[in-house]
């Protein structure tokens, strides 16, 4: 019985007619789907049809937290939004931490679907029991932290915001929403908003999140904690941040160097998170109601970057903004990363679609002609910077780079192979060629090429006794994993705060007042992860698009501990993970 962690209802917004309703969320959604990304899916599913564009009114972006959300539980201020992706076509939902999750909480709403499209430029206000829209016409096309302070001060001191820079009003295909930098970034929610003429969503409110048993989920939280203060990699996560990650990387040969053409950079000792921390680290910094305090604030402090401030950069920013594009100097990457959050753009698809088109130039299938006059040379941080510049503001040569890899390199005959994505969303950061079981991560990720959907398969590196050269087995291990990071998102808890799964039954129950054991967790996570496959079967994804880039299937890497290996065994593994999952040789799920 469901006593606590929701409201129960959730926001209708339609933006073409400055309107909306509550609506009831039911108790059989809760049940079956639980919360955040779940929730999220199962609504978008159920209310928007198939093959609709991702840019037209008849679009939807859902907006929805999880039972523990708004809750003083360590990691809870997780968000999740979902819509169809303008990069890829497939389903996709992106988090976002920070302050905005527990704020939207606090209006007394569990969710938001937002429909239609605003006739003119407009950012919304939702607050208990209303929602109130204004003109957005005198922050349209300022940068993201401008346009935050703004709002804020027109919302109110309490309020929270997540709004859209310049890219996401011109439709980047890889643009994000911010909130205080910090970004639901992949996949182009950000484009999504800007097609709607939505600049931001504030948020305020003062409703407190039922409980079903305060002392439980106290007793739970005290735990946590001092598993937390105990946990090494939750200590290194607080002085280093998630790019620490970056030298242990490098040395298992899995670093995406000069756009996966090598797996180690002779320069990661300078842009990984010890470099970091000893040449631009203010301080660490936390989402609401955490105490791993993951993030860090960092500074340019040389030359004409000097004084360029940035939250981050984390791991896959820093891979993908440095190694992938041959840059060791962290000033530079510190102002990429600034760059990208006040654009409003994705951090992993600028770093690869930059190193993508790097190599055309470097092969000579693009020339100054095509760039606008610019020298694309690996490791040239100018020409970094200036690209993302022309990416955020959708001018020039930017204009083909914000189209993302997938169409960018349809008009350069002779790149597909080197194209650095799956289903049309850039690969992040680890090279699959170095860990085989990240091969089939990537490849049945519901939103392309992540890491983490599809089974966070990196974790073998830290495994004394795991092969990584291997297909046997992996898709098993793949499938748990993929689970347990499903159980996380639908919980709205961040995975960065090392609880373990088998005491997230514990915590849900004692806000919930449910009584699930681990297993009726996985199997919630299993009815998430069908349902995404069904909504990309719906879209027209098969098989065959459950694949790498050629690079990865037939290019051996040429360095490092991995040297020689390619990915190998990719299509047992899938048949063994489509078994797995109930779904029949064509990954259709059965049910």
């Amino acid at each position: 019985m469901i006593k606590g962690g929701y409201f129960g209802r959730y926001l209708k917004i339609d933006l073409t007619n400055r309107s909306f309703k509550e609506e009831e969320l039911s108790k059989d959604i809760m049940n079956k789907y639980l919360g955040g990304r779940g929730i999220a899916t199962k609504l978008l599913f159920d209310l928007q049809g198939g093959k609709i564009d991702a840019l037209s009114p008849g679009s939807n972006l859902i907006i929805f937290t999880g039972p523990v959300g708004g809750t003083n539980v360590p990691g809870s201020s997780r968000i999740f939004f979902g819509s169809k992706s303008p990069l890829s076509n497939a389903i996709n939902t992106t988090s976002m931490g920070g302050i905005f999750p527990n704020m939207f909480k606090k209006t007394g709403y569990d969710g938001v679907v937002i429909q239609g499209k605003a006739d003119d430029k407009t950012w919304i206000h939702i607050s208990p029991g209303n929602v109130q829209f204004h003109s957005a016409s005198d922050v349209w096309g300022l940068k993201t932290s401008d346009a935050e302070k703004i709002i804020k001060e027109r919302a109110g001191s309490k309020s929270s915001v997540a709004l859209i820079g310049p890219a996401g009003e011109k439709q980047v295909l890889f643009s994000a929403i911010v909130s205080d930098t910090r970004t639901a970034g992949r996949g182009g929610t950000g484009a999504v908003m800007g097609s709607k003429n939505l600049k931001a969503i504030a948020v305020s409110g003062e409703v407190k999140v039922p409980v079903a048993n305060k002392d439980a989920m106290d007793k739970i939280s005290k735990k946590i904690r001092e598993d937390q203060a105990e946990n090494p990699s939750a200590l290194g996560m607080n002085m280093n941040g998630s790019a620490g990650l970056v030298s242990p990387v490098n040395a298992m040969g899995a670093l995406p160097t000069k756009n996966f053409q090598q797996g180690t950079f002779a320069g990661a000792d300078e842009m990984g998170g010890y470099a970091i921390t000893e040449k631009n680290r203010v301080k660490a910094v936390a989402c609401a109601s955490c105490t791993v305090a993951c993030s860090l604030i960092a500074e340019a402090k040389n030359g004409k970057y000097a004084g360029t401030i940035t939250e981050g950069p984390e791991y896959e920013s820093d891979v993908m903004l440095g190694s992938n594009i041959m840059v060791d100097d962290t000033d530079v990457i510190v102002c990429a990363n600034h760059l990208c959050d006040e654009y409003g753009i994705d951090t992993i698809s600028t770093g690869n679609v930059i190193g993508f088109a790097m190599e055309c130039y470097q092969r000579g299938l693009i020339t100054e002609k095509d760039t606008g006059g610019l020298a694309l040379n690996w490791g040239d941080g100018d020409i970094v910077l200036e690209l993302i510049n022309l990416i955020g503001k959708n001018e020039g040569f930017g204009k083909r780079l914000g189209q993302g890899v997938l169409r960018f390199s349809k008009e350069i005959p002779g790149s597909e192979s080197f194209a650095m994505h799956v289903k049309g969303l850039e690969l992040a950061a680890y090279d699959p060629r170095a860990v085989f079981g990240q091969a089939l991560s990537y490849a049945v990720a519901p939103r392309g090429g992540e890491h983490g959907r599809g089974g966070y398969m990196i974790v073998e590196f830290f495994q004394a006794d795991a092969d990584l050269y291997t297909h046997v087995g992996k898709a098993e291990k793949a499938a748990k994993l993929s689970e347990a990071a499903a159980i996380y998102d639908i919980a709205s808890v961040c995975s960065f705060n090392f609880i373990p799964t088998s005491d997230l039954p514990e915590l849900i129950n004692s806000i919930v007042g449910t009584n699930y054991t681990e297993e009726d967790l996985r199997q919630i996570a299993r009815n998430v992860m069908t349902l995404e496959r069904q909504f990309n079967n719906r879209e027209g994804f098969t098989r065959k698009d459950d694949t790498l880039p050629s690079r990865l299937l037939n290019e051996p890497l040429p360095d490092g501990m991995a040297e020689g290996k390619k990915v190998e065994g990719l299509d047992i593994m899938l048949d063994e993970y489509y078994a797995i999952r109930g779904w029949d040789k064509e990954g259709v799920p059965l049910q």
